[in-house]
């Protein structure tokens, strides 16, 4: 097709030098054929056909050409992945330092205590104080034995006791203590209760007129921590007498039957 073209092209452009009337006619072969250039000198050269044209003519593109761009993507898109997946390895492979893991679990927001005991009794009734803490990028408003689902921690299994030393607010029912911004004679204490997997999300990519789609899952790692104390404010006593409390009954009303 594109030679066909080619040829149609020439013969338009013979017909218009031919059809002048200042230049003496030529024929086809004398049109075709360019004359050598005196001053310029070409060795070991051939003029061909299709040397008459200065410059290049690019017809309609073929689909080699966008098969070779969707194959430059995907070789891109798996260096990165393969980049990722090693530098998930190493983080994983790595030996951490006792003092490296401490500043480590400094610097997200908490501190591991040492695994949890049979004799230890950590989980206390409720009490009417909240505490508002930040683990990572993540802020938390909890109470006494509420249960928190936050990012895979690092260093810690389950059973595990934690002190969250990031805590930006303290409230009572008789006061409040404001962080600037973090309290530091404040603490909420936790225990790791399990590490578990988030509901899946689906991330598509797609760009138009280049049959290019790609459909990938992620699951984000959680865990799950359960407060069991909150340190550095005065709580109030809830005094309570030794009688049950009777919720109150009410006496139904009597209504009239027809007779």
């Amino acid at each position: 097709m594109a030679h066909r073209r080619c040829l149609l092209s020439l013969a338009r452009h013979a017909t218009a030098v031919i059809s002048q009337k200042k230049m003496p006619p030529l024929s086809a072969v004398e049109v075709l054929t360019r004359k050598p250039n005196p001053a310029v000198t070409i060795p070991n050269s051939e003029l061909s056909w299709f040397s008459f044209w200065s410059h290049s003519r690019h017809f309609s593109s073929s689909k080699s050409e966008d098969s070779e761009t969707e194959v430059e993507v995907e070789m891109e898109e798996a260096s990165d992945v393969e980049a990722e997946n090693d530098n998930a390895a190493s983080d994983l492979g790595r030996d951490y330092s006792p003092e490296e893991k401490e500043a480590e679990a400094a610097a997200i927001g908490y501190k591991v205590l040492g695994p949890l005991q049979r004799s230890d009794r950590v989980f206390k009734d409720y009490e009417p104080v909240f505490a508002v803490v930040q683990i990572g990028s993540h802020q938390f408003k909890v109470s006494n034995g509420d249960s928190i689902f936050t990012e895979r921690l690092k260093f810690c299994e389950v059973n595990d006791k934690l002190i969250l030393n990031k805590v930006l607010l303290l409230g009572s029912p008789t006061q409040t203590i404001i962080g600037r911004p973090i309290l530091p004679d404040a603490a909420v204490h936790a225990v790791v209760e399990e590490h578990a997997l988030d509901a899946k999300v689906i991330i598509f990519k797609k760009k138009r007129r280049k049959n290019y789609r790609r459909t990938k899952g992620h699951r984000q790692e959680l865990t799950k921590l359960r407060i069991t104390d909150i340190q550095g404010i005065e709580k109030q006593e809830i005094k309570t007498d030794g009688k049950p409390l009777k919720a109150a009954v009410k006496n139904p009303e009597k209504i009239a039957a027809a007779v």
